[in-house]
């Protein structure tokens, strides 16, 4: 690790299916910002795109909630949010991202 690395630098898998309306889904892969550090806990951002599906795709931007602290040492967050309204219709994601441990942590 460098000396002017953030050792708690981490981020989390947030690939999934979203709900499905309009007679179809789609997949909304991706990885969450690092994070941001918020009064005794953090958040990550979660911004990207579905699939194309159905003929089009959606965007979404949000937050996670807080870290959520795991019995094995790990940590996870919730997210719940709606995908842009395209093609007369959203889509609602809504669960935890992968748990994971901060590089920190890994070394005791």
């Amino acid at each position: 690790m460098y000396r002017d690395e953030d050792p708690y630098q981490h981020v989390h898998d947030h690939t999934g299916i979203t709900s499905c309306n309009d007679g179809h889904c789609h997949v909304h892969p991706g990885i969450t910002s690092t994070p941001i550090r918020e009064n005794r806990t953090h958040y990550h951002e979660i911004i990207g795109g579905t699939t194309f599906n159905d003929g089009h795709f959606h965007y979404y931007r949000a937050r996670t909630g807080p870290a959520i602290d795991l019995p094995d040492g790990n940590h996870t967050h919730q997210a719940s949010f709606s995908t842009s309204y395209e093609d007369g219709h959203r889509h609602y994601i809504t669960g935890f991202v992968v748990p994971v441990r901060s590089e920190m942590e890994d070394r005791y």
